[in-house]
């Protein structure tokens, strides 16, 4: 009875770690700064879901909210050369994800 004991303590506590190591990804995820930038996109990957703006890489959220004149789009139905306005969270590791995308007109220049 008690290697049966003590093999159930140290699953509960393999269990227990694993959790934690769990809550603590996905809270990372949800409380990750926010940042705005624009520009026009000179890069699409589709396959790794990445796309260059401004010289930058970005990740793109597989749940991004993608806008593409007007209406509902999908990532990728978005073109090089397009304009476009986004959202994007930052890790602590340089990671930057796209989890909002807005085709405008134009974007103002600084």
């Amino acid at each position: 009875m008690a290697i049966g004991l003590h093999r159930l303590v140290k699953r509960l506590g393999l269990v227990a770690a694993v959790w934690a190591l769990c809550a603590g990804a996905v809270a990372e995820s949800y409380n990750a700064p926010e940042g705005e930038a624009e520009g026009e996109i000179t890069e699409l990957d589709f396959g790794k879901n990445t796309i260059v703006v401004g010289g930058y890489v970005y990740d793109v959220s597989a749940s991004a909210d993608v806008q593409i004149g007007g209406s509902y789009g999908a990532f990728t139905m978005l073109e090089e050369g397009m304009q476009i306005e986004f959202t994007y969270q930052r890790f602590d590791d340089g990671v930057r994800k796209i989890v909002g995308i807005r085709q405008v007109a134009s974007v103002e220049e600084y």
